[in-house]
């Protein structure tokens, strides 16, 4: 209640709507109008990954403590244009990827998921995430979802049950499932993260590494050689072909959601992800893909 109470004295800052790309092709847009509130300080809007196909929304106040939050969960049955929106309460996984958010005390969040009517490519939604009466203060989240362009063409690469060796040595894994995507990537534990792609992305130190076969994939890094094997072919429009490489050895997961929650730190297991964006895993590239 301390924290709901603040809230009155909470003003928006103005600004732009911000945009998010989704693992699963999904481009989204969100703006959020406030209402009329008065008082002198300020709530900001922000996003961040939550899982592949999922964002949460946070809301901050001046000193950069959440004041509130949720999830949003994007699922894309079939690959087609129409989404189904679930909107989650931001519980353990927010708290263990932003401890001390609101200085070590539980952020407000929704009390239950709720599901949100379905959304067709283009087409907008208002989400009212809460208001209090007589303050003014009523903060609707406007959400726009569409299919980036070519995304439907973009799914070149799939891991299937991926298994990797390094010289010859497995890497120990647990059971993986599918993930498909313009970009897939493989995270060893001590070693950092994988990314891959059928062609050079620009605005990043791809190299061209090796090859791949229907389920096999062979390439060399740092002197050191890497074969990987899957339950399915790795290219979904051809047998065989070139494949691009990029190591970053400091890269630690923010999130795995390939795990279940309270398996391990998202550090600790191997896992693999795929996306239609290089931004999804490497914020600070500048390839615009």
């Amino acid at each position: 209640m301390r924290i709901l109470s603040a809230l009155i004295f909470l003003l928006p800052v103005p600004g732009t709507a911000q945009s998010i790309d989704l693992s699963n092709g999904v481009h989204l847009r969100i703006e959020t109008s406030f209402g009329n509130p008065t008082g002198q300080q300020v709530i900001q809007a922000a996003l961040s990954p939550a899982s592949g196909d999922s964002f949460y929304r946070i809301f901050r106040d001046q000193n950069g403590l959440a004041v509130y939050a949720y999830e949003l969960m994007v699922d894309r049955p079939g690959g087609g244009d129409d989404f189904r929106l679930t909107v989650k309460p931001a519980g353990v996984s927010f708290s263990q990827a932003f401890p001390g958010a609101d200085g070590g005390k539980p952020v407000p969040t929704i009390s239950a998921n709720r599901e949100l009517p379905w959304v067709h490519s283009g087409d907008k939604i208002p989400f009212n995430v809460f208001e209090m009466a007589g303050t003014g203060l009523k903060i609707v989240d406007t959400i726009e979802l569409s299919i980036e362009p070519g995304a439907r063409s973009k799914g070149l690469l799939r891991f299937a049950g991926l298994r990797v060796s390094i010289n010859r040595t497995l890497v120990p894994s647990p059971q993986s499932g599918i993930v498909s995507g313009r970009f897939v990537m493989f995270y060893v534990p001590g070693r950092g993260g994988y990314f891959f792609s059928t062609q050079q992305p620009a605005g990043r130190a791809f190299v061209q590494a090796g090859w791949i076969d229907r389920t096999r994939m062979q390439f060399t890094l740092d002197n050191e050689t890497y074969e990987c094997v899957a339950d399915a072919p790795i290219l979904s429009n051809s047998d065989r072909g070139e494949i691009w490489a990029y190591h970053d050895a400091s890269y630690t997961p923010g999130a795995n959601w390939t795990l279940p929650l309270g398996s391990a730190a998202p550090s600790a297991l191997f896992f693999t992800s795929a996306a239609d964006t290089l931004n999804w895993w490497l914020a600070t590239s500048r390839d615009p893909l």
